[in-house]
């Protein structure tokens, strides 16, 4: 289970305290059972095998007889990244990731930025009673891997990616990754996030537009 220890940061930035930060667990969309091409909203079934699922459970044990609530974040992209965005710019920055042909798989992703303001934003609301409240968050546009991995390369300089446009560099190119990369770069990995702007007044950021367009410098995330 990846560690979000990179996002306390943006969470201090935002004047989110401890007290506010315990209030909400930030956990993962990637606790839901895979169904490629599906648009997964928070009663999609989850994989109690996650190690997600029991730290969500720990969560709920930790606080019964309160209001819970429950942040799950597509995979997350700021600066200290970790998980499923993190192995994308490693593959990019090593120049083993590669374009195929007609791959036209979109990714649910979220920024930095907006965890911590949905974090801020749900620990200063009231919740009565002690139900559970989960909440998908993406950046909403739902880039295609092509844009994401682009705007990514950008980053780095704009690195260059090559593009398999032969049948045999095709080929070559899925005996390269192997059959679990090749389908977690081709699969779309959707999830909605329409439930939380129904509590918060919310308007996420585009996650490609900051990477092209955020001037980091030493006080940026």
């Amino acid at each position: 289970m990846e560690s979000f220890d990179f996002l306390t940061p943006y969470l201090k930035a935002f004047g989110v305290t401890d007290d506010a930060a315990a209030k909400v667990m930030i956990s993962s969309a990637e606790i839901y059972r895979r169904q490629p091409g599906a648009w997964l909203d928070e009663e999609a079934p989850v994989d109690t095998a996650s190690p997600w699922y029991e730290a969500e459970q720990r969560f709920l044990a930790a606080n019964k007889g309160k209001a819970c609530l429950i942040l799950r974040c597509a995979p997350i992209v700021g600066t200290g990244m970790t998980g499923t965005v993190r192995h994308l710019a490693e593959d990019i920055w090593r120049g083993t990731f590669f374009h195929f042909p007609g791959n036209d798989a979109h990714i649910s992703v979220v920024h930095a930025v907006d965890v911590a303001r949905a974090v801020k934003a749900l620990s200063e609301k009231n919740f009565d009673g002690d139900e559970v409240h989960i909440f998908n968050l993406t950046d909403t546009i739902d880039p295609s891997l092509h844009d994401l991995a682009e705007a990514l390369a950008f980053r780095m300089d704009n690195k260059r990616i090559s593009t398999l446009s032969t049948k045999p560099q095709q080929w070559m190119g899925r005996i390269a990754y192997g059959r679990r990369k090749y389908e977690q770069y081709t699969a779309p990995q959707l999830y909605r996030s329409t439930k939380i702007r129904q509590y918060l007044d919310f308007e996420p950021t585009d996650v490609c537009a900051y990477l092209r367009t955020h001037v980091y410098d030493e006080n940026s995330l």
